[in-house]
């Protein structure tokens, strides 16, 4: 928690689904203490440590604040506040996320940072999908139409097998496949699994979809999205090798750093 707490868009997001889907709504607060050394003056410490308990009344005042609000929205929900370093604060935040549907968590625009960090242990630890909400979003939660960004993998297959609760009750499902992966175990166009979505959606369609100049596939999904007015995309994370995004950019990094609309990601 940083700041006056989680952005407005998240919150109201999260409230919006789980008043749609009839859900309980589980929301996890994180504080990161700071953590002084021994070589440190004890006047810096008692700083630290009076700081520490300024930000941990701020959480709770906030959480109190949230339950009411959910309680008067009819939301049912329950609150923790995770307190203490980073490394007991996101093993945490792993272990309550696999006991929830999704993880409905705020993205990062700051790469490397422990934000980042606390999603991506979320994201590979949990076993579970987890939804991106972009800062500023305004429009009501819900999956009225979603693209579904399709690349053959096992990662976009897994995440199709996770929505498919949000894809059932969706109006329209959109196939994006976006050309230019290289990977012969990926090669399934949009149309070989559009005859599985069809048996459980309302309506199916596909749409090829070439990458961007200098073969920027973020990009190609981003101005889709926005084009069509989607509600939602579903895609795997990190289709390639982890490392390899990490250090060379990729769909799953740029989605991370900056979603064009909320995310549904599984890895």
């Amino acid at each position: 928690m940083e700041g006056e707490g989680p952005p407005e868009s998240l919150i109201d997001y999260a409230a919006g689904l789980a008043a749609s889907q009839e859900a309980h709504l589980s929301v996890a607060l994180g504080v990161l203490d700071i953590v002084v050394r021994s070589a440190f003056t004890a006047g810096l410490q008692q700083l630290v440590e009076s700081f520490n308990r300024e930000q941990r009344e701020k959480a709770q005042s906030f959480a109190d604040q949230l339950t009411s609000r959910l309680n008067a929205s009819g939301v049912v929900s329950d609150i923790e506040v995770a307190l203490g370093p980073y490394a007991s604060v996101a093993p945490r935040f792993v272990q309550l996320a696999r006991l929830a549907d999704v993880a409905i968590l705020e993205p990062n625009n700051q790469a490397f940072s422990l934000r980042e960090g606390l999603l991506e242990e979320v994201l590979c630890e949990s076993g579970r999908p987890v939804i991106l909400v972009p800062k500023n979003w305004s429009r009501r939660a819900g999956a009225r139409r979603i693209l579904v960004a399709w690349d053959g993998g096992a990662k976009s297959a897994r995440a199709i097998g996770d929505a498919l609760s949000l894809l059932e009750a969706a109006q329209e499902v959109e196939i994006v496949s976006v050309s230019g992966d290289v990977n012969p175990t990926k090669r399934l166009d949009g149309a070989e699994i559009a005859p599985h979505l069809a048996r459980h959606c309302r309506s199916v369609t596909v749409t090829p979809l070439s990458s961007s100049e200098g073969g920027d596939i973020p990009a190609s999904l981003a101005a889709h999205a926005r084009l069509t007015g989607a509600d939602l995309m579903v895609m795997g994370a990190y289709g390639r090798a982890k490392i390899s995004e990490l250090l060379l950019g990729g769909v799953t990094r740029s989605m991370i750093l900056e979603p064009p609309i909320p995310v549904f990601m599984s890895y």
